[in-house]
């Protein structure tokens, strides 16, 4: 009989438990890749992203239109360190030359692959597919690039401060298929 009365008190205590809530929490959503990124992460990669996507507009329309490409043009449309650098000597070059690009390299997808706001700059990374096929002049073994974007923020905002080949996360080339 004692366990009888047990029962009920254990159901109880039970019932109870299972209605009391924690405090609820934001917990991080999954990537497809796996990877978990908080809150804080993905408001950031979403920033990143869409000044990475400006950045890129600018670097296109720099070469587009080298002569009314300058640094400070470039800085405002969220550029540093090396891609700034680069950016502005193949516009110098491309002026010097009088020459310009025709077309604009397509961004074709976007995922982060490394986020750390724990950094003194933080910093996002970005694998990203690009499509040179609009550009007149691409050449025709790179229609497709992946791409690490490097982000930083700094006091103005995010940056892109480099893009890089990236062999670490590149996918190997299928006969027939594009590379990304």
């Amino acid at each position: 009989m004692p366990v009888r009365r047990l029962l009920p008190v254990a159901l109880l205590a039970l019932t109870v438990t299972a209605c009391t809530s924690a405090p609820t929490q934001s917990r991080p959503t999954p990537t497809p890749t796996g990877r978990t990124w908080t809150p804080a992460e993905q408001s950031a990669t979403a920033e990143a992203t869409a000044q990475y996507k400006e950045s890129r507009a600018a670097y296109d329309a720099a070469l587009n239109n080298p002569i009314k490409a300058t640094r400070a043009t470039l800085e405002s449309a969220g550029m540093s360190g090396v891609w700034l650098d680069d950016a502005v000597a193949k516009a110098n070059d491309f002026r010097a030359r009088n020459t310009r690009r025709v077309g604009a390299v397509k961004i074709l997808s976007t995922e982060p692959i490394w986020v750390d706001l724990t950094a003194p700059t933080p910093a996002v990374v970005l694998k990203t597919c690009l499509d040179y096929s609009s550009v007149a002049d691409h050449d025709p073994g790179t229609v497709r690039r992946l791409v690490d974007a490097r982000l930083l923020r700094l006091p103005t905002g995010w940056s892109l401060t480099a893009e890089s080949e990236s062999p670490d996360t590149a996918q190997a080339p299928t006969p027939g298929k594009p590379l990304c």
